[in-house]
């Protein structure tokens, strides 16, 4: 069966040759010889059954039949050049952009970057802590970390972290503070963030347990510097169980209650769909889904 399609090199060959309009310049872009071109193009018309171009002295033209042919194949050869190197480049590219909550990125995702690169050390990790939104879709990010529930539009999902609230303190404040019937310090201030201001009352409602009868509240910025306060006994908070598992596990922090309660939304990672993504950014996933893999069985031996 006669084929339908010419040889692409002789293609790429016409496409320099019709820009050119030189065989000898068309051969210098292409690193080959103008009797190579030639021959291509003799190949290509031969197939074609019409003639491309006008030979003359200055060099050539395009016939009729030849500005036709490069209307309707220059574009296209281009597009496809154009894809081949965004394939190449996503195979080749060592870099991973990942927007993050800043809590989970200073209380979780930062304490485990040393393991991340020692096993890929020639990877970088761009890692933007922000709690604003940011749509994955429209953004040169490659990766979402994010605090929120289904449905995330135009992007694959999968949850981490399965988080639960406890009120927690460091353990030099428990040994001094009077505790109530719930084990909630009396006369101790609650240490609130502006990320996350409900999550005493979250936690009462859900437990049921009495609010101290005197209470003080500091509210800071960030998560992290509530969590700073605490560890420094200067008040108790909730603490997000999935954040705070390692500064429990190291006797940091200790929970005052052993009732916890859901908390209102989980934690996700979001890449964007129906994109295929570098081999960095799928190790740099592989890599975060085995981490949460682990601290999910830490939380199962500790509460």
């Amino acid at each position: 069966m006669q084929r339908e399609l010419p040889n692409l090199d002789w293609l790429r060959v016409f496409a320099a040759t019709a820009t050119t309009e030189s065989f000898a310049l068309a051969a210098l872009e292409l690193r080959v010889t103008p009797g190579a071109v030639s021959q291509r193009i003799k190949a290509l018309e031969a197939f074609l059954g019409v003639s491309l171009f006008q030979r003359h002295a200055r060099g050539v033209s395009l016939t009729e039949a030849g500005k036709r042919y490069a209307q309707r194949v220059l574009l296209p050869l281009e597009q496809l050049t154009v894809a081949t190197r965004e394939v190449i480049s996503a195979e080749t590219v060592k870099s991973v952009r990942v927007t993050i909550l800043p809590a989970l990125a200073q209380l979780w995702l930062g304490p485990r970057m040393d393991d991340f690169h020692r096993r890929h050390a020639s990877a970088t990790v761009e890692i933007w802590a922000d709690a604003t939104v940011i749509d994955l879709r429209t953004s040169n990010f490659d990766v979402a970390i994010r605090y929120g529930k289904p449905p995330f539009f135009g992007c694959d999902h999968v949850e981490i972290l399965t988080d639960e609230l406890v009120p927690v303190a460091a353990p030099s404040l428990i040994e001094t503070a009077e505790l109530n019937p719930d084990g909630l310090p009396e006369g101790v201030p609650l240490m609130l963030d502006t990320y996350w201001p409900s999550d005493f009352d979250d936690w009462l409602r859900h437990t049921g347990c009495a609010r101290p009868a005197s209470i003080m509240t500091q509210t800071f910025s960030l998560y992290s510097m509530s969590v700073e306060a605490t560890l420094n006994g200067r008040g108790f908070m909730i603490g997000h169980t999935s954040l705070l598992s390692d500064l429990i596990a190291q006797g940091k922090l200790q929970p005052l209650s052993p009732q916890r309660a859901p908390a209102s939304n989980q934690f996700y990672m979001l890449s964007k769909s129906g994109l295929d993504v570098s081999e960095t950014t799928m190790s740099f996933m592989d890599w975060v889904s085995i981490q949460a893999g682990q601290t999910l069985e830490r939380m199962a031996r500790l509460f």
